[in-house]
């Protein structure tokens, strides 16, 4: 079991439980220890009584029908004069030797006196018992019931202890709450922000909370408008590129002989491909989308239509939820792109699970390698087998496609079929 957690409130959570458990067994050890030196006095006065009076009321009483341990009997403490001493049933311990000291302290007239005291353990507790010689050689022996018994006093305090404890710690969870949200709304826009959503964060808390959360919408924004200005340059670029790639591909139809006029136009066109993938690898970064009602059955199977026979769905006739169309429908073609050119193939389907609907879609490739599937997202990387092939583009489908997804709440997972080719789950994106 995890006792340190990971969060900072629950850390100071922890830190404050800790403060308030010495707190409250500090406490309970003080109230108790108070208890204890309260009873202790109380029972030396009770006892110091008793003996002092016992003196007396056994001189006026030697030759009547009662003894001093007739009269002075009561209900919590009782006491007996006989002719022998009782016999201590267990060591002197220092709690008997306290009250012996508190006794003398209260009636120093018994300094002189031939007094023993012990403790003995009954059903209720712990009692005081004890015997002193009187003036006529006999023995006054006497109990006092219930000696240190500090529960009385001890329990309501600790209970009080306890109360005021869970309350201040409950107290210290509100606020320690209230105080680490803007930390938690820092962190979710700080994840949003990695997977391409421009999420502000509203400024509250403490002056170290407002200041740290300005300072990141700050960078938010500085970030975010260096990577617009980058990839606006790069498209403005590809942009001019095309024209003259196609003045080459014009004067390409003059060329001779033909082998090299079509290794020209061919190179053109590849490259002009290649400049459309980077261009809409681009445009994600900064894509807008409005969320909407869209039936991703028909979008899939639309999509999967567009590939003719090298593309199937199977799935329900309709599923309607609110996303993104511009962004999924993108991703999804060039998911089923890149199945058909490097998997022989794709078969779509739509799974409604309990949790959120997902798009499968499979090839009928033989699979990747495990240590390329961890790159697949990279932009610019293929496969071995990709590029051992005559194959167009810069390796951009699957990062576009990611790209699209995450910026808009959805997901992306790429993995090996157990029976062979790549299995793709697309996570529909979901409003914000």
């Amino acid at each position: 079991m995890r006792i340190w957690p990971k969060s900072l409130v629950g850390r100071s959570m922890v830190v404050v439980a800790a403060i308030l458990g010495l707190q409250l067994a500090a406490s309970i050890s003080f109230y108790a220890w108070i208890d204890r030196e309260a009873l202790r006095e109380d029972h030396a006065r009770r006892v110091a009584e008793l003996l002092v009076v016992s003196r007396r009321v056994d001189a006026l009483t030697r030759d009547g029908g009662q003894n001093a341990g007739e009269v002075m009997t009561t209900r919590y403490l009782e006491a007996a004069v006989t002719r022998t001493p009782l016999k201590p049933e267990t060591a002197p311990d220092p709690g008997a030797a306290a009250i012996r000291r508190a006794i003398l302290h209260w009636e120093p007239e018994l300094a002189g006196a031939d007094l023993s005291l012990w403790t003995r353990r009954s059903a209720n507790g712990q009692d005081l018992v004890g015997v002193m010689r009187l003036e006529d050689g006999r023995w006054l022996s006497f109990r006092s019931r219930d000696f240190a018994r500090v529960w009385p006093m001890a329990v309501r305090v600790s209970l009080m202890t306890v109360l005021f404890a869970a309350l201040g710690l409950g107290f210290a969870l509100f606020v320690l709450g209230q105080l680490g949200r803007p930390l938690r709304n820092l962190a979710q826009a700080a994840r949003a922000f990695g997977g391409g959503r421009r999420t502000p964060v509203r400024v509250a808390g403490s002056a170290d909370l407002s200041d740290l959360g300005r300072a990141f919408n700050e960078m938010q924004d500085r970030i975010a408008g260096l990577i617009e200005d980058q990839a606006r340059s790069m498209e403005a670029i590809s942009h001019d590129l095309r024209t003259p790639l196609a003045r080459i591909q014009l004067a390409a139809q003059f060329a001779e002989p033909d082998d090299i006029r079509d290794l020209i136009a061919g190179n053109v066109e590849e490259l002009d491909q290649m400049l459309s993938s980077l261009s809409a690898y681009l445009r994600a970064q900064h894509q807008v989308s409005a969320a909407e009602p869209v039936d991703i059955a028909a979008l899939t199977r639309s999509v999967a239509a567009a590939f003719g026979d090298r593309a199937g769905y199977c799935g329900p006739e309709t599923l309607v939820l609110p996303t993104h169309r511009g962004p999924l429908e993108e991703a999804l073609r060039r998911l089923v792109d890149n199945a058909v050119r490097h998997g022989g193939g794709a078969e779509l389907s739509v799974e409604a699970t309990a949790g959120e609907p997902q798009i499968l879609i499979r090839d009928h490739g033989a699979g990747m390698p495990a240590e390329d599937l961890g790159h697949i997202y990279e932009p610019f990387f293929r496969g071995d087998r990709a590029r051992s092939r005559d194959t167009a583009g810069f390796g951009l489908g699957v990062p576009t496609a990611s790209r699209l997804l995450t910026r808009f709440g959805g997901d992306l997972g790429i993995a090996n079929a157990q029976d062979g080719g790549l299995l793709v789950t697309v996570i529909p994106p979901r409003p914000l």
